[in-house]
């Protein structure tokens, strides 16, 4: 599932525009797919991983007072690989549910059997 963190960040940095860490932190837990969120420790690697692979930058927002805070904003590769993110999750999204439909009909085939039949 680690690998799936990179839709969520890419997605929450889509909705957000430009925004620091810790709003993508929050936008990203609104996010996850599964019902443990995503650890902070987790998005932000993912994003120095997506910085590093040239699809967000990030600049150093210094205000008058307060620490120094990265602000991330998704380059055109980034909009691409966010592209071909949603048609990898939309394929697993049609095996899931192929999934979930056999379970379904393997479980209601076997109700009416007993153990050690």
């Amino acid at each position: 599932m680690y690998r799936f963190a990179e839709p969520v960040v890419l997605l929450a940095l889509a909705k957000l525009g430009t925004a620091h860490g810790y709003q993508i932190v929050s936008e990203a837990q609104n996010l996850a797919v599964t019902h443990a969120g995503l650890d902070s420790g987790i998005v932000y690697r993912t994003l120095r991983r997506l910085e590093d692979a040239g699809h967000l930058v990030s600049t150093w927002d210094v205000p008058g007072h307060g620490p120094a805070r990265r602000v991330y904003v998704m380059t055109p590769l980034g909009w691409d690989h966010l592209r071909d993110w949603a048609v990898v999750v939309q394929q697993l999204a049609s095996s899931l549910q192929r999934l979930a439909e056999e379970c379904r009909s393997a479980a209601g085939a076997g109700a009416g059997r007993s153990e050690g039949r």
